[in-house]
């Protein structure tokens, strides 16, 4: 009996052990530096908006962020780097809709199943928008012109983005003929929007600002789900009748198989960060709106968002379909 005690107490004790050794491990995170990988080019929006979230989140975080600009190939460069790290916490990547969308075109070998979410931190919108030379106001107004006019010409951000394919659904959904004209950047576009060379542009709100506020540009309709904040009275194609929410967004993933306990640690730091006022300041005036998710609702939402984009690609005619 004495023997069977005191077997019983030395498995107990060792279990003991090791649950303790694990949680000390994990009370010590971070141990070291945290390399937040960015996908873009220095200077850039996104790189800004990392090392703003970097810097706010320092004081709930023990050990230092070190931003690394792995930028190239819509994010695949970003991915494939990050998804090579050692899955311990000590690396992670900021995302957007590229997360995504870069993997189903068939861009990059690495996706959102080679990685863990962290959190979603904000979300953004793409609007239609028209030179307010055009002799249309409104989408009703917009879609009767173009059916008379047999068709019309569309700019959007490349080929295969949120934004051709929101806009790819829309046109569909209102039985127009759309031209697509992909650009590379906001100066391009909107100089063709200005000068004729296109009747209709989607693009984010950011880009945008100057040229609404001196009058030059109308926004027709938002791809959000409810009117964006910054513009009350622009109303979404939701409300007009057409099921086409598109947000754009902003997360946070790490390499797949980090422990949840620096997954969680991670996510509710950002948490505290994106309740704060200043912050939320800083994204209005990025056109952003805060939409914070844990881990959990956060891969839900990707995958989702997965499911969505890849379906909407195949019917442009950008992803074979599966016979």
């Amino acid at each position: 009996m004495r023997k069977t005690r005191l077997a019983a107490f030395l498995v107990l004790a060792f279990f003991a052990a090791l649950l303790s050794g694990t949680e000390a491990a994990f009370a010590a995170y971070p141990e070291k530096p945290i390399e937040w990988v960015i996908w873009a080019s220095p200077g850039g929006g996104s790189d800004i908006f990392v090392r703003n979230m970097a810097r706010l989140m320092e004081p709930y975080v023990s050990q230092p962020f070190v931003p690394v600009n792995k930028s190239g190939g819509g994010g695949a460069v970003g991915m494939a780097y990050t998804a090579s790290k050692p899955a311990d916490g000590h690396t992670i990547l900021a995302v957007t809709t590229n997360f995504v969308l870069t993997p189903a075109l068939g861009r990059s070998p690495k996706g959102p199943a080679d990685f863990d979410m962290i959190a979603r931190v904000a979300v953004e919108t793409n609007v239609v928008a028209v030179s307010t030379d055009a002799p249309y106001k409104t989408w009703e107004e917009f879609v009767a012109y173009a059916k008379q006019k047999g068709g019309v010409s569309w700019g959007t951000f490349g080929v295969g983005t949120s934004d051709h394919v929101a806009s790819a659904k829309l046109s569909k959904l209102s039985g127009i003929k759309s031209r697509f004209v992909p650009f590379e950047g906001g100066a391009d576009s909107l100089a063709s929007l200005m000068g004729g060379h296109i009747d209709v542009l989607t693009n984010n709100p950011s880009e945008l600002t100057e040229q609404i506020a001196a009058g030059q540009v109308r926004l027709l309709g938002s791809f959000s789900a409810d009117r964006w904040k910054a513009f009350p009275d622009v109303p979404t194609f939701k409300e007009l009748g057409f099921d086409v929410v598109v947000p754009t967004w902003r997360g946070v993933v790490a390499p797949k198989g980090t422990p949840k306990e620096a997954l969680d640690y991670l996510s509710s730091a950002i948490e505290k960060v994106v309740a704060q006022e200043g912050f939320q300041k800083y994204l209005a005036e990025n056109q952003l709106e805060a939409a914070y998710l844990n881990s959990t609702d956060f891969a839900l939402f990707v995958a989702e968002q997965d499911l969505f984009y890849k379906n909407e690609l195949k019917e442009l005619g950008l992803v074979k379909k599966k016979k």
